[in-house]
């Protein structure tokens, strides 16, 4: 705290008083007549460090003062071990240093620095503190110039922890002005994630407790942006961390190294630095104390740094939680070094054309924006540079990008890491007219960007808008790709549940959203729309109608007109409508081995606007059963499925299609009666695989249709396909099922070096489900056996 003379005070009342105007900074015959002030290092204190072995610090201390000063020490004994290169000042920069003797425990000395003048015969003085450290510790101590501990409360928003640039407790604690400090980043939360995480007893003093930065996926990245480091150029940042290697009916703590997290520091915000780590636990507990020294590069000057955290290098079910952010003034580090990258100039094309993992330069203009990337273009075409944080620019800025591409849904874009924009001036790009998407045009471009052929586009799409949490979707009818707005504007949230026209740039996609960069969207008042219930599976024998609630929107029910279309359409009839329902049945008994299927369209001036499927079982007089004892011979065809309570999911179709090399399983959802908790009712139409033993070998393959089932590191969650037979010498395809807790495991032999053996499981997370393969514990899987 400011130390404030007692005759100052009472001075400056004087003024208020009778508005005496003699306060003046100029110098006079007599010295310096004005207030006194004086400063270390910019601030009200600071703390330099030292070793045991003592020496001269390389650190110094700037003592900016008006007035003369005085140096003492708060306890005098302290003048035995800590030689100041000066005991007094006069007005003006004074660069302190200090010469420590030999020590053989831990010690500090605090040292006030008092600066003087008179002013209309008042005597008025100004302080300030040093403290002097010297320990063997890599940690200093005493008041950190920066602090975070990520304050005391943290609550969900629509279900989900804030992500850090949307977190409001933030403390931005320490000895400098810390105010324009924010955070920004890339798949981090501020999170509270439960007892297990909370410090042991012992790890209290340096552990604050949550909540906590949290940091789950390899891409993730926390930024700390404008960290005020006034005149200090070497430092020591230190920051807590605990990491979860599993989750296993409960998180399981583990340990971390050096090289769990990447740790960086910038001087102006775009290029960084890597910085060594020293981590050790700090106690008893999972968490861990880390500590990175460095120096500001010779020359370099600048008032603020930034910090980054990313390069996770956590597995599937690991996570990271980082806290208790402190910056020092001191430390032993070497100067910041940026890697130099060369960069290849280039139009966007060319840099599209180089693929991906190449460094480019491009001068282009910034046509469209979110909160987390530009869409760059010139004259030869378009693509996304992905910042992973808010642009600085605006569109129609002239920029120059620097980074290295990648391939992300499909495209070729600018990564976040080592990203660089510069602008450069004013800009023009000529947007194209929207291309109008249908249904069947959305799937069109899917299936090339799930062929990593996908090119960007300006298109304009109808549907319905809804909203869960950050995630702004859109349901578009004669597809199952969803529209997704990606990084959406907040006011856009209360278009949910209604129809809306999304014009944007398609950035790519999955099998499941058509990645969008919005530049509007707005409500559709034209455009029809028709919802349909989804139907129950028509028994087998004496099947009982149904009736399907309809919704419309943009038109009438009258303009609606229902038909069944598909494979055994004559199986299925229509009953009586009214402007809310459909009347469905099943005509007779299907006493076949295949279930009858067909679909239930509805349509308003011939156009279908929605589809539901209509299905009856096949004759249940065979049963597919759970494995549940080990057979002496796996080999045989099952059907694969996690049974889930009165839901079984069970495997269905490749995402990609049936060509694709590369691939991932679709599920179908079945319950009564095609399910009845234990057993699924037999259907022709289910897709199974098949096990048979290889020659030579304990192994198993495991064959869908015409093609074997394999895996390879380069794969990642994805099944690898081949046509080839696998034998002893393929390991990739090689197989081990077991049972376990009255499950099925099936582990492939080959799996990353140090890592968790890679088993077929099914992932039941929201908008994620789906057969592939994982490292840790997803959901284990049934096989089920006619």
């Amino acid at each position: 705290m400011k130390v404030v003379n007692f005759w100052k005070t009472l001075f400056c009342a004087a003024l208020a008083v009778t508005a005496f105007s003699a306060c003046s900074d100029d110098d006079e015959e007599g010295g310096y007549s004005g207030m006194p002030e004086i400063t270390v290092n910019g601030g009200e204190s600071v703390t330099v460090a030292g070793k045991l072995e003592g020496g001269k610090l390389e650190q110094t201390v700037e003592v900016v003062s008006k007035g003369d000063w005085t140096l003492t020490f708060k306890n005098p004994g302290d003048s035995q071990w800590v030689t100041p290169s000066a005991m007094s000042g006069k007005t003006g920069t004074t660069q302190l240093t200090f010469t420590l003797g030999q020590a053989s425990g831990e010690r500090s000395a605090i040292l006030v620095l008092t600066a003087s003048s008179t002013v209309e015969g008042f005597p008025l003085t100004d302080e300030a503190t040093i403290t002097v450290v010297q320990s063997d510790s890599d940690v200093p101590t005493g008041n950190a110039l920066y602090s975070e501990n990520c304050g005391t409360k943290v609550e969900k928003v629509d279900g989900y922890w804030p992500y850090v640039d949307k977190f409001e407790g933030w403390t931005r604690g320490g000895s400098l002005d810390q105010k324009a400090v924010t955070y920004t980043g890339n798949s981090a939360s501020v999170a509270n994630s439960g007892k297990v995480f909370d410090p042991a007893e012992d790890e209290t003093t340096v552990v604050t407790g949550p909540p906590y930065v949290s940091m789950n996926k390899s891409t993730s990245v926390f930024n700390i942006n404008d960290i005020n480091i006034a005149s200090n150029t070497n430092f020591t940042f230190t920051f807590t961390a605990a990491q979860q290697i599993n989750y296993s009916n409960g998180v399981v703590l583990g340990d971390m190294t050096d090289e769990t997290i990447r740790f960086s520091v910038s001087t102006d915000g775009s290029s960084y630095a890597p910085v060594a780590l020293k981590v050790k636990k700090v106690a008893s507990g999972y968490w861990y104390l880390c500590t990175a020294e460095f120096k500001l590069p010779a020359g370099v000057s600048t008032d603020k740094i930034w910090v980054r955290f990313d390069g996770y290098a956590g597995l599937e079910n690991h996570g990271l939680r980082i806290d208790d952010f402190k910056l020092y003034e001191g430390g032993n580090g070497s100067e910041l070094v940026v890697p130099s990258v060369d960069y290849t100039k280039g139009t966007v094309a060319e840099a599209i054309a180089a693929g991906a993992g190449k460094n480019y330069e491009v001068a282009a203009t910034v046509v469209a924006m979110h909160t987390q990337g530009i869409l760059i273009g010139d004259a030869s075409g378009v693509m996304l540079a992905f910042l992973g944080e808010a642009p600085a620019v605006a569109v129609n800025d002239a920029v120059t990008v620097k980074g290295t591409t990648e391939l992300r849904n499909g495209v070729i874009q600018f990564g976040k890491e080592g990203l660089s924009v510069a602008k450069t001036g004013t800009g023009s790009y000529n947007t194209p007219a929207p291309e109008v998407m249908d249904g069947t045009a959305v799937t069109a471009y899917i299936a090339t960007a799930l062929e990593n052929k996908a090119v960007y586009k300006y298109v304009k799409y109808n549907g319905e808008f809804t909203v869960s949490g950050n995630y702004y979707n859109v349901v578009i009818a004669g597809t199952t790709t969803q529209g997704s707005v990606a990084y959406g504007k907040p006011e856009w949230a209360s278009f949910n549940g209604k129809p809306v026209t999304v014009e944007g740039w398609l950035l790519g996609g999955t099998a499941k959203y058509l990645q969008t960069m919005a530049t509007s969207v707005t409500v559709d008042s034209s455009t029809p729309i028709v919802k349909i219930s989804a139907p129950q599976q028509f028994a087998a024998t004496s099947p009982v109608a149904q009736t399907l609630n309809y919704t419309v929107t943009n038109t009438t029910a009258s303009a609606v007109t229902f038909a069944i279309e598909g494979t055994n359409l004559d199986k299925f009839e229509l009953g009586a409508k009214t402007d809310n329902s459909i009347q469905v049945s099943a005509k007779g008994n299907n006493t076949t081995d295949v279930a009858y299927t067909a679909n239930l369209v509805a349509k308003v001036a011939g156009v279908t606007l929605a589809s539901v499927e209509l299905k009856q079982a096949a004759s249940n007089a065979k049963n597919y059963v759970p494995v549940t004892v080990a057979p002496a011979d796996w080999s045989g065809d099952y059907v694969v499925g996690y049974p889930d309570g009165e839901v079984c999911y069970i495997l269905k179709d490749k995402y990609s299609g049936a060509s694709a090399t590369r691939s991932t399983f679709t599920y179908e959802k079945l319950q009564s009666p095609a399910f009845d908790k234990t057993n699924i009712v037999y259907d022709a139409s289910y897709k199974t695989i098949t096990i048979a033993k290889i020659a030579g070998t304990d192994f198993y393959s495991i064959k869908y249709g015409d093609m074997y089932v394999g895996w390879t590191t380069a794969t990642k969650n994805s099944c690898e396909f081949s046509t080839t037979a696998p034998s002893s010498s393929t390991p990739d395809y090689q197989w081990t099922p077991t049972i376990k807790d009255g499950l099925i495991v099936l582990t492939c032999t080959t799996h990353e070096a140090g890592k968790a053996n890679r088993t077929l499981q099914f992932n039941a997370n929201s908008g994620q489900e789906r057969f592939a393969i994982y490292a840790s514990t997803q959901k284990s899987i049934m096989l089920y056996k006619l």
